[in-house]
C-alpha cells in the first residue's frame, strides 16, 4: 500500500502541526498558507526553512545568508557554482530571490501535495537545510581566502 498524502483532505496549518509534532520539530511561525521552521546548523547559526502552499503545490524555501545590494553585485563564479550544484542534486534548486529588497541565494524545492508524506516531508526539509549550510560554509571559506590573500 502506498503512503497516504499528508495533505489529503486536511488543512495546511493542522497538517504541518501534526507532521512536525510526529517528527519532533518545533514550528517558529505558522498560518493557513505558510510555515516557518528554524534549524540549528552545524555552524551554530539558525537556518530558516519556509514552507508555502500554492494551490496543489508546496514550496520549500531555505534562504542563505548570502545577500547582495543589487543584482549587479552578484559574482558570476558563485552563480556558476550553484548552477553546477543544481545539476548534481535531484532534490531542490538554487535560485535568486529578493528578500528584504536584496537579491539572496535561496535553495528551493516544489512538490505536489498528493506526493508528500511524513518521510518525504522530513527528507526534503533536511536536505534543503543541509545543502544551504554546505553552500554557506563554502561561500564563507571563499570569502575568508579572498580576505587572507588581500592582506598579503
Amino acid at each position: 500500500m502506498l503512503p497516504t498524502s499528508l495533505f489529503a483532505g486536511v488543512n495546511f496549518r493542522h497538517t504541518i502541526q501534526k507532521c512536525c509534532e510526529q517528527i519532533g520539530w518545533q514550528i517558529a511561525d505558522l498560518n493557513e498558507n505558510r510555515a516557518l521552521l528554524r534549524f540549528e546548523s552545524t555552524s551554530g547559526r539558525a537556518q530558516n526553512l519556509f514552507i508555502l502552499r500554492y494551490d496543489s503545490t508546496l514550496e520549500f524555501s531555505a534562504p542563505s545568508t548570502t545577500q547582495f545590494e543589487s543584482e549587479d553585485q552578484i559574482p558570476n563564479h558563485l552563480s556558476t557554482m550553484l548552477l553546477r550544484r543544481n545539476a548534481e542534486n535531484k532534490i531542490g534548486f538554487w535560485c535568486i530571490e529578493t528578500l528584504n529588497g536584496k537579491p539572496t541565494y535561496t535553495y528551493m524545492h516544489n512538490v505536489d501535495l498528493s506526493d508528500i508524506n511524513n518521510e518525504h516531508f522530513a527528507g526534503v526539509a533536511q536536505f534543503l537545510v543541509r545543502e544551504c549550510e554546505d553552500v554557506t560554509e563554502m561561500m564563507n571559506s571563499i570569502e575568508s581566502q579572498k580576505d587572507a590573500l588581500g592582506e598579503m
